[in-house]
């Protein structure tokens, strides 16, 4: 029936919906933050279920606040497809049985899209094998390159259109902008440093980080290291190579080991510190994405992933890939050909 009301033109009626992610890393919430909207858009009225087989959700705490308006209900740790057993027909279904007037996979595994269809449904719409097991496809058949618009593909599988004028997602906290102020006080023109990333196979040289950070001084510019909790054992490399190192999401001491600050367990507060930044220079991870958030002129730098999926959506943004000089290795990238593009940025901003 679904499948014929989208060839007939009509749009999938549902009052109840599930959206399920194998996971959600901090880059992930922030790009599929304009997903749900669409989709809060497409259904006012709908209840809205988010499930996460593996691990936890930033909707779920750190970013609930800013998501609550375009989703009902968070599932986290769910395991829902995660083992082929799942595909017995004998074994239970999924989610305790729960029903759903629509389903919608945000993944392309086939036998883990196969696991979610077994949860009860009167629609189910997934991109994995060219939507084969979806029962409605989209109007453009063609793969979007960025990774925000494969998800916004899903919806277009949908039809209809908007039916609610709602805003979209806003990152920026007041408290928490105030917070950043008080850290990065007005003056200065900061750049930010993000030599970090959660894998570290992403990571441009640290040494590459220093040049630039040195460079920018010398520029007359205030560099700004940013690292988050997992890079704790880069904040002794930093205040070692410099006298007095900016590190906002550290607290410093003289006798004793940086602690990190607090504030900061919340990825609000690096969108608010983003906003205190006339430019920054980053791998390709979470926290590039919060940046973008806060609208951070932003120069991304790629090794072996593809920049034309996984650039952050900043207004100002440039990039410079390993696959420019013929590898994957982000140590390919030379420090002259950041420095120019740095001074872009900032140009751009002031």
């Amino acid at each position: 029936m679904s499948r014929l009301r989208r060839l007939l033109g009509l749009e999938i009626v549902a009052e109840t919906i599930l959206v399920h992610g194998k996971d959600q890393p901090i880059g992930d919430a922030f790009i599929q933050a304009g997903f749900f909207h669409a989709l809060r858009c497409l259904y006012p009225n709908a209840r809205i279920t988010f499930a996460v087989s593996l691990g936890g959700s930033a909707y779920a705490d750190s970013l609930k606040s800013v998501m609550a308006p375009y989703l009902d209900e968070v599932l986290t740790h769910q395991g829902l497809s995660l083992d082929r057993r799942a595909l017995h027909p004998l074994s239970p279904r999924p989610l305790a049985g729960r029903r759903f007037d629509l389903v919608i996979d945000l993944e392309k595994v086939w036998w883990q899209t196969l696991i979610l269809r077994r949860v009860r449904h009167k629609c189910f719409v997934s991109a994995s094998k060219h939507f084969l097991f979806s029962h409605c496809w989209p109007r453009d058949w063609r793969k979007p390159v960025h990774l925000s618009a494969q998800y916004l593909m899903l919806l277009d599988a949908l039809g209809g259109s908007p039916t609610a004028d709602l805003p979209p997602p806003d990152f920026r906290c007041p408290d928490r902008m105030a917070q950043a102020a008080a850290l990065l006080p007005h003056g200065p023109k900061y750049v930010g440093l993000v030599p970090g990333a959660g894998d570290r196979g992403k990571c441009w040289p640290l040494e590459r980080y220093f040049a630039v950070a040195r460079a920018l001084s010398a520029g007359g510019l205030t560099p700004v290291f940013l690292l988050g909790p997992a890079e704790a054992d880069l904040v002794p490399v930093v205040q070692e190579a410099f006298e007095t190192p900016l590190l906002p999401a550290w607290i410093q001491h003289a006798d004793r080991p940086a602690e990190f600050h607090p504030a900061f367990s919340s990825p609000l507060m690096t969108v608010a510190l983003g906003r205190q930044l006339c430019a920054a220079v980053t791998n390709d991870c979470g926290m590039a994405h919060m940046l973008a958030a806060a609208n951070t002129p932003l120069l991304t730098l790629f090794g072996y992933t593809n920049p034309k999926k996984y650039r952050p959506l900043s207004g100002i943004s440039e990039v410079l890939s390993a696959r420019q000089y013929g590898t994957i290795n982000p140590e390919a990238i030379p420090v002259g050909d950041v420095l120019p593009r740095i001074e872009r940025l900032v140009a751009h901003y002031s």
